[in-house]
């Protein structure tokens, strides 16, 4: 039984009388009957509030993802005999952001309602949901019944692929043709034969089939198609710099999700590809493969990988990849760059690289510091934090310059688009026939 904000009110409005009785001592019988007779309207409202049956049962997603809203709902069913207040309290992980926290509404007799809650998990991994904490409220709303339904169960929460399936769906810059969720036709960007099909304009006389349009008695064009079956190994930073925040995630689940939305795309356009995940030396590896297993095999790794506190080393990865991938292949290292010392760790294995690979580095912007070097100053400390800010830019673009003196491309997204930056930098690539 838990008191109630009016109860609490009716307690210090009995402190009123108790302290005139001071002076008039004829009043204390009088005082004394209000207070017996509150107590006993107390008791009898948390017995009413107690005996109302309430089941809840809680609906989940199939899958949650990090980073992004998953709908909760809970299935109330009222089985009272009169309308009461009800307050619905779901136990969640320090972990989960929650909209709205807790549900209070009245419900009357009979009554079932669905009520939805939004959840945003911001890390990957295994959690547990606790048990649902209801509480009703007795008619006269002076006592709560607090009551627990047993209701403990397991989430998985797997990185954000919703937002790759929208940028994936919406085409946005994205050349798909392989997919098949574009029409798209790019003059030159392929190499090998896909079928023909009737000129159009703006084709290129270069495209033109001169023996099939003889055969047809009109203009028919050559349709090409990048080439296929080339390999990509993913490399994804686990160390101490990845363990910072942006957007509300770290930085290693904005990787992740980039990592996912290229593996996805580059495995339907039938590519073989692997995965690295590294931090002072190489934890997880799965060799290049296609099809939809690899996908599998591949987001089941990168789901349970955390990151570590743990110092990057650079050339084991480089030397672990010359050992296990001796084919030519496009290297997409997914890391962080802080200081000159680590740019120049990375610039050596990374050129070492290239001599076999194409090595691609991905990073990601702080559009929070960009936003403060463009920011007008109103007073001497935003002045001061503003120049802070564009030196710390520079640092940043010094690092990457560093980075790229070996040839190798270095490309700074912003978190939300990183995986569209690292697909079209890939698709770039394969139409160039760089691989």
């Amino acid at each position: 039984m838990i008191p109630s904000a009016r109860l609490y009110v009716a307690l210090l409005a009995l402190g009123v009388p108790a302290l005139i009785a001071g002076f008039q001592p004829g009043l204390w019988p009088w005082i004394l009957v209000l207070d017996v007779t509150l107590v006993a309207l107390a008791v009898l409202d948390g017995w009413a509030a107690r005996a109302p049956a309430v089941t809840v049962e809680r609906h989940l997603p199939d899958r949650l993802s990090v980073g992004v809203e998953n709908p909760f709902a809970l299935e109330v069913h009222f089985r009272g005999r009169r309308p009461l207040r009800v307050r619905i309290l779901d136990s969640h992980p320090a972990v989960f952001r929650t909209t709205p926290a807790t549900f209070e509404q009245r419900f009357h007799p009979g009554e079932r309602v669905r009520l939805i809650q939004q959840v945003v998990p911001e890390q990957r991994g295994r959690f547990e949901l606790g048990d649902l904490w209801v509480r009703v409220r007795g008619p006269l709303g002076l006592i709560w019944h607090e009551r627990v339904l047993p209701a403990r169960t397991s989430v998985p929460v797997y990185p954000d692929m919703r937002g790759a399936s929208r940028l994936l769906l919406s085409g946005a810059a994205l050349d798909l043709v392989n997919l098949g969720l574009r029409s798209l036709r790019r003059d030159g960007r392929g190499s090998e034969f896909a079928r023909l099909r009737d000129y159009s304009q703006g084709d290129s006389v270069r495209d033109v089939a001169w023996k099939a349009t003889a055969r047809r008695g009109r203009p028919v064009t050559r349709v090409l198609e990048t080439e296929r079956s080339q390999t990509l190994l993913l490399c994804v930073e686990a160390g101490r710099t990845m363990t910072m925040e942006l957007n509300g995630l770290r930085r290693l689940d904005h990787a992740v999700n980039a990592a996912l939305f290229l593996a996805f795309v580059a495995l339907s356009n039938g590519d073989r590809v692997g995965l690295a995940v590294f931090a002072d030396t190489v934890k997880q590896w799965i060799p290049p493969a296609a099809g939809r297993e690899q996908y599998r095999r591949i987001l089941d790794a990168l789901y349970a990988t955390h990151p570590e506190r743990s110092f990057v080393d650079y050339p084991e990865l480089a030397r672990q990849i010359g050992l296990r991938l001796p084919h030519r292949a496009l290297v997409c290292l997914f890391t962080e760059l802080h200081d000159p010392e680590q740019a120049d760790a990375l610039a050596g294995p990374l050129l070492q690289l290239s001599r076999r690979h194409v090595p691609l580095c991905f990073t990601l912007r702080d559009e929070g510091l960009e936003s403060l070097a463009m920011r007008e100053p109103q007073e001497p400390d935003d002045a001061w934090l503003q120049a802070a800010a564009s030196e710390a830019l520079i640092e940043r673009d010094d690092l990457h310059t560093r980075v790229a003196r070996g040839g190798t491309g270095v490309l700074d997204a912003d978190p939300a688009r990183l995986g569209l930056v690292a697909v079209n930098r890939y698709l770039e690539l394969k139409a160039r026939g760089t691989l």
